[in-house]
């Protein structure tokens, strides 16, 4: 069984994403159902496209990525998914960074944000 950690920033941006974005928490709890089988630490399935699922950087303990969470019934196109940003140690994943193309993020700003969060965590 895989745990799932919310950092308490990632937390205050879906906070604020739910605002724009009404099924957030349905697209979350997508997504940990995916996580469970794609990450299982004893036999992994493929059920996430290679082309939603980006691998950030990693080391020997964990790794860090970032995926498109898609938002059901929200009209949006593949390219204006909102991105996470999320960690993956053993049987623990953490979620720590959502930001959206609306908000104009960098890709490099959040990934420090990420790793500066990585730590708080793990």
């Amino acid at each position: 069984m895989i745990r799932f950690l919310y950092h308490e920033g990632a937390e205050k941006e879906i906070v604020a994403q739910e605002r724009r974005f009404r099924h957030l928490r349905e697209a979350l709890k997508i997504f940990e159902r995916l996580c469970e089988k794609q990450f299982d630490p004893t036999e992994p399935q493929q059920v996430i496209a290679p082309a939603k699922l980006h691998r950030i950087t990693q080391n020997d303990l964990w790794t860090m990525w970032k995926i498109e969470l898609v938002i059901p019934k929200s009209g949006l196109r593949p390219n204006q998914f909102p991105r996470m940003w999320f960690v993956v140690k053993g049987d623990i994943i953490a979620v720590l960074c959502l930001g959206s193309h609306a908000d104009n993020y960098e890709d490099i700003e959040r990934n420090r944000a990420a790793l500066e969060r990585l730590s708080d965590i793990i």
